[in-house]
């Protein structure tokens, strides 16, 4: 019997489509999922037909020493959290096991506002240590599916209300990449063991905050008005919302920040190490406005 992959974050967006393409790919290949819940396990069985699930919180230790006294894995694909890697090297040490690891991390390591970035760079420090084999992808923003919290909210916001408010110059650059080109880059790393080290996932283009409302107005094929809000309002604003809502509040102090540093990082390494070709944002986009266009969660072309 083949020793078992080992999978967090099998429910979320790039849990789903990983399992999904593990399915055309290895669909002979044992998986052991790690999930809160029971939530979406009879989708993701759909999708590969040797899925186990293990009840489990990976913040907690013991949810991973269990894990590894019932399936010892060869493999570990870690999605969910990359704050979570020092526990996960922890309880792999009182196994004694060094499986081969893929992580998800977050070019959020890089920012000077995340309010995370600082436990970010303390994981990436712990995991640098670690005596095995491992793989680091550190994906920009994520877009492309109905699950997605980015770019999929603000084209539904654009479509519903001809406007989207940009707070500052709007000139920040972007680099979204496409959760499919995620999940491939996830899955060649898998069936490529000689792939190690650490790699910036970033989308095939680069554009400006104002260039993206842009390209959506062409996609939507009706007007997009930028509101331009002055930066020191929008900080304001926020800061004031977020006392007074709490987490209910539309908008945080932090992404107001973070809209006025670039988020655009070369995949070059990518690129030369496993052939990552990520698609550009125009051909990604069009295929999240189809999707929503199919699904009427948009009106349909020309509409307004």
């Amino acid at each position: 019997m083949k020793t078992p992959l080992l999978l967090t974050g099998a429910t979320g967006l790039m849990g789903q489509l990983l399992v999904e393409a593990l399915g055309r790919e290895r669909p002979e290949q044992p998986i052991v999922c790690i999930t809160r819940t029971e939530e979406r396990h009879q989708q993701l069985q759909a999708l590969h037909p040797q899925l186990t699930f293990l009840k489990g919180d990976t913040a907690i230790a013991s949810s991973w020493d269990a894990a590894f006294a019932q399936h010892p894995p060869e493999t570990i694909i870690h999605l969910v959290q990359l704050r979570q890697v020092p526990t996960l090297l922890a309880s792999l040490q009182r196994a004694q096991l060094t499986p081969r690891l893929i992580i998800i991390g977050t070019t959020g390591v890089y920012s000077r506002y995340n309010q995370y970035s600082q436990e970010y760079r303390e994981a990436e420090a712990v995991l640098q240590q670690y005596a095995g084999s491992y793989c680091l992808f550190r994906p920009t923003m994520i877009y492309g599916s109905p699950r997605d919290k980015n770019l999929h909210k603000l084209i539904r916001f654009c479509d519903r209300y001809g406007r989207f408010p940009v707070f500052g110059s709007g000139q920040c650059l972007l680099q979204p990449v496409h959760a499919g080109d995620l999940a491939q880059a996830l899955l060649t790393a898998y069936l490529n063991p000689e792939i190690q080290g650490a790699y910036d996932l970033s989308g095939g283009s680069i554009v400006s905050f104002l260039e993206l409302l842009a390209l959506v107005e062409k996609l939507l094929g009706k007007p997009v008005q930028p509101l331009k809000i002055p930066y020191n309002l929008g900080v304001w604003s926020a800061t004031l919302l977020e006392s007074v809502l709490g987490r209910r509040s539309p908008v945080r102090r932090e992404q107001i920040l973070r809209l006025q540093e670039d988020k655009a990082y070369s995949h070059a390494a990518a690129t030369a190490a496993f052939g990552y070709q990520p698609r550009s944002l125009e051909v990604g986009l069009a295929q999240e406005v189809e999707l929503l266009r199919a699904t009427r969660l948009i009106q349909a072309s020309g509409k307004t």
